[in-house]
């Protein structure tokens, strides 16, 4: 039965078959032309995400090398200023040393002068400092801290400004 049917309709069944491997076969044409349509574009959109990645990158690249000199000229300059500062602090060390040998001269004077006034007397007991030499020693002790500290504080702000002058800067180019 299925043999007789064959036989009586087999051009129809050629001509269908044939019509179909025609459409098939366009179909795939189809999708493939499609698909390197497509893979084009994506080749394309990868290479200018490629380019505006390196330009990106580029202009990083600049801004940061552009930032690093200001903070290298920051530096340098601070760093000239705690070297000046650091030379006026000798200088100032230098002045001081003189006065307070004056003043250890003068609190020698009077330590004698005292010494011989409590020899004249009796009743006084020698003691081995005065209170000149005390005074001497207290004067020479606070203006030694005094100085330390003042270097301290002369470096700590040239280190701040400098830190803000870096800021400042960074925040400059944006």
């Amino acid at each position: 039965m299925i043999l007789n049917w064959l036989r009586r309709h087999w051009r129809g069944l050629l001509v269908a078959l044939i019509l179909g491997g025609v459409f098939l076969s366009g179909s795939w044409f189809g999708a493939s032309q499609a698909n390197t349509a497509w893979a084009l574009k994506w080749k394309q959109r990868d290479a200018d995400d490629a380019t505006a990645l390196a330009k990106q990158q580029a202009e990083a690249r600049a801004e940061e090398q552009r930032q690093q000199g200001e903070i290298d000229a920051i530096e340098k300059r601070a760093e000239g200023q705690i070297a000046q500062a650091l030379a006026d602090a000798d200088h100032a060390r230098a002045v001081s040393d003189g006065l307070h040998d004056e003043a250890a001269k003068l609190a020698a004077r009077l330590a004698a002068s005292e010494r011989a006034r409590r020899a004249a007397t009796a009743s006084e007991g020698a003691t081995g400092t005065t209170g000149s030499e005390l005074l001497a020693e207290l004067f020479r002790r606070a203006d030694q801290r005094a100085g330390e500290l003042a270097a301290i504080a002369d470096q700590a702000r040239i280190r701040g400004l400098a830190c803000e002058a870096s800021y400042n800067s960074i925040g400059k180019g944006k």
